[in-house]
């Protein structure tokens, strides 16, 4: 059913539809144009029984602008039905040049949009405007499903604490390459999504965080079941967000399989007891550790881009990073979020004083996932990102390094992360390929391709792989190379910003003020890299020095003089006391990956010690220091092969 503006010349004609394939509700308007000014398609009144429609993504399969999705809620599957509302309007040149008004434009899109639904003055303004029509949607489940085949539905399950959890149930597909029989049982998937990000609703997107995690289209066609979810605290769940805590989030997850042992097309290892992996990236990553450090009963996980320790991610060695945790927060304000009031003292702690408090850090703690990872049985593979500005490769080397001995565990290491990738990105399908198969192997108990346990690449895209984890005394790492000893240093002014790291100019604001770039106010060491090969791990920084201030930091980052690039886009923040007294430092870097040995481009690197960085900016640093003595080793691997 169809409402016109009132007018006689309306050019839109609505030939509306909703109907079920493979398990998902599909819906058109249908809507056709005579004019030439765009269509738009606005949810003006969402299902009234608390179902959630998805509009189309440019990223689907089947993208189709102004089409959608439908998740009936759970309520009404059995009878009833929900109603809502579409509007399709034309976007006209006047509404392209009002909306395009600075801090205006958001504004006059509102108004429009009220405009257009406004009987009679709608109407009167289509002219310049645009012309309009509302379209009225009443699924019916119950009769559009007459034959009971699984549906894809939403549903808001009590918690541990009564705490209503909103999730999306999509059941296995039924066309897919590996689908099943309508109304046969499936092993399911936990599928979480980053933080100030609602659970995937699109059922037709391949990716989650694309390159990264699979999406629930690639799930569902691999013969799964899939739950996605707002995690406690954002979007339609209730509850305060506590950063993917086992004593919350991590037990909403086990309330979460619990139910999934309820579901009747639900493959089961024993009573109470699903076939379930998780994947997820980020804050979708930290609760899978947090998750299978708690319930045995997961299968298999992929962590991607996750941490080991918030404080060590988001403090490292005392030192804030004030790029990133703004951007989190801001996230988390602009999605509406419900925190801990502790979290939002606790960042503006640290961008006023550089300092988190002990009660911030207490807070970042206990969420984990470091103290409970030694209790992981699931076979676990850790997605991590070389480019990571946040969660940096350490994180998940310290994670497969407390896992328990006979844990099957693999690792790959891309282009991607909490950054921008700006070197040849080649990794295609290779994390979605070896997720599926990771879960075919350890949840469906399929035979799968043998795969390396540690894959990775470099600057130029290329891949190798180990079958050596590169955790610490692994017979991954090969002998130390001397790329620096004893060189000369100098003096170097600290003061904030001025002449320090970043942010790096190839990325566009804000998420280049995380990334390192070439500082100007810096002490140059060119390394001698004659015979390296390759470095991969962490470079080991040494020097001595001298000075005053109130800086509790320099910034140690390295330079492809071939490029201009920081490698990894990483700085590095090196304690140092500015007291007038001589001290020494011996410090870890972040970890990387560098081919030396290119024939056409041969390794060119610079070590930088500087006095800034905007990932880690603070205003109160200032001082003096005399740096001297400078050495710098590098971990070589042993033995890897190429990967084509």
């Amino acid at each position: 059913m169809s409402t016109a503006s009132l007018t006689l010349s309306n050019p839109i004609t609505i030939n509306q539809s909703l109907s079920i394939v493979d398990g998902i509700y599909n819906g058109s308007t249908g809507a056709t144009t005579t004019s030439t000014n765009p269509l738009t398609y606005t949810l003006i009144s969402g299902p009234s029984a608390g179902g959630k429609v998805t509009f189309s993504s440019s990223n689907d399969t089947n993208y189709v602008l102004g089409n959608f999705s439908y998740l009936p809620n759970q309520s009404i599957l059995a009878s009833g039905s929900e109603t809502f509302k579409v509007l399709v309007a034309e976007k006209t040149q006047f509404d392209k040049i009002v909306e395009g008004i600075p801090l205006l434009g958001g504004l006059a899109g509102q108004v429009i949009l009220v405009l257009h639904q406004t009987p009679i003055l709608g109407g009167l303004l289509a002219p310049i405007i645009g012309y309009s029509q509302v379209v009225t949607f009443a699924p019916n489940p119950s009769a559009d499903n007459p034959l009971g085949n699984p549906l894809a539905f939403t549903y808001k399950m009590p918690s541990f604490d009564g705490t209503l959890i909103s999730l999306n149930w999509f059941p296995a597909s039924t066309v897919g390459a590996n689908g099943v029989p309508a109304g046969d049982v499936a092993p399911t998937i936990l599928n979480g999504p980053g933080l100030a990000t609602a659970g995937q609703t699109d059922p037709y997107t391949p990716y989650g965080i694309s390159g990264l995690t699979p999406g629930v289209q690639s799930l569902r066609n691999d013969g799964y079941n899939v739950v996605t979810w707002d995690p406690r605290g954002e979007f339609n769940s209730g509850g305060i967000l506590q950063l993917d805590s086992p004593a919350f989030e991590g037990r909403d997850v086990t309330a979460m399989i619990n139910w999934i042992a309820t579901q009747p097309t639900s493959d089961l290892n024993g009573p109470n007891d699903p076939k379930v992996g998780m994947v997820g990236g980020s804050y979708g990553g930290g609760i899978q550790l947090t998750s299978a450090g708690t319930d045995s009963r997961i299968d298999a996980i992929v962590p991607g881009i996750a941490w080991n320790s918030l404080n060590q991610a988001l403090y490292p060695s005392g030192a804030f990073k004030t790029s990133y945790s703004t951007l989190l927060l801001l996230d988390l304000v602009l999605s509406n979020a419900r925190i801990n009031n502790q979290i939002y003292l606790g960042v503006i702690s640290g961008l006023l004083t550089g300092f988190l408090s002990n009660t911030a850090q207490a807070v970042l703690a206990s969420s984990g996932p470091d103290f409970v990872v030694g209790n992981i049985s699931a076979p676990t593979l850790f997605l991590q990102g070389t480019i990571d500005v946040l969660f940096t490769l350490q994180q998940a080397i310290q994670n497969a390094e407390a896992l328990k001995p006979g844990v099957p565990a693999q690792m790959i290491w891309s282009c991607t992360g909490h950054g921008v990738c700006l070197t040849p990105d080649t990794t295609g399908t290779r994390n979605l390929d070896a997720t599926l198969n990771w879960l075919d192997k350890y949840v469906k108990g399929k035979v799968v391709p043998a795969a390396p346990n540690f894959q990775y690449t470099d600057q130029f895209g290329n891949w190798f792989s180990s079958n050596d984890l590169p955790t610490a005394g692994s017979a991954f790492f090969g002998s130390n190379f001397t790329a620096a000893s004893g060189a000369s240093g100098g003096t170097l002014g600290i003061v904030p910003i001025v002449g320090g790291s970043g942010p790096a100019p190839q990325a566009s604001i804000p998420y280049s003020l995380g990334l390192a770039s070439k500082a100007s106010n810096a002490i140059n060491v060119k390394l001698n890299l004659t015979g390296l090969d390759q470095t991969v791990g962490a470079p080991t920084l040494t020097f001595d020095y001298q000075g005053l201030g109130t800086s509790r930091f320099v910034y140690a980052q390295l330079v492809d003089n071939n490029t201009g690039l920081v490698v990894g886009n990483l700085v590095t923040p090196v304690p140092v006391t500015l007291d007038g007294r001589t001290h020494s430092v011996t410090f870890n870097m972040e970890n990387i990956v560098y081919t030396s040995d290119d024939p056409v481009t041969p390794g060119d690197l610079t070590l930088q010690i500087t006095s800034s960085a905007t990932a880690y900016e603070n205003f109160t640093a200032f001082g003096v220091i005399n740096i001297s003595n400078i050495g710098l080793t590098l971990q070589t691997p042993a033995t890897v092969t190429p990967e084509p």
